[in-house]
C-alpha cells in the first residue's frame, strides 16, 4: 500500500478531477485507488475503493487512471508485491 497523498480537497471544489499515470515494468495484478474523507490519516481512517486499474505485465507505457471526488486523501493499493515492478505513481490533482 502506498502512503497517503493528499487530495487537495480546498482546491478541488465540487467537480474535482484526479489523474494518476503508473509507471509500472512487468507487474501483473491489479492496482485500487482508495480515498478517504478523514482530515488525518490513521490506522482506523475509513477508506473507499475509487477505481482499479489491471495491469498484465506487458505495458511500455504509463496507464493512466482518472476518477472524479472531493477527497483528503488518496491513496494506492496493490494485489501483488510492486516491489521493483512499479517504479512510480504520479498523481495530479
Amino acid at each position: 500500500m502506498s502512503s497517503a497523498v493528499n487530495a487537495e480537497p480546498a482546491v478541488n471544489g465540487n467537480e474535482a478531477l484526479h489523474t494518476a499515470a503508473v509507471y509500472a515494468t512487468g507487474f501483473t495484478g491489479t492496482i485500487t485507488v482508495q480515498a478517504t474523507l478523514a482530515n488525518q490519516v490513521t490506522n482506523s481512517s475509513p477508506w473507499a475503493d475509487i477505481a482499479t486499474i489491471t495491469l498484465t505485465g506487458e505495458e511500455v507505457a504509463p496507464t493512466p487512471v482518472n476518477f472524479n471526488g472531493v477527497f483528503s486523501y488518496v491513496r494506492f493499493k496493490t494485489t501483488t508485491n510492486p516491489a521493483n515492478k512499479i517504479t512510480q505513481i504520479l498523481v495530479r490533482n
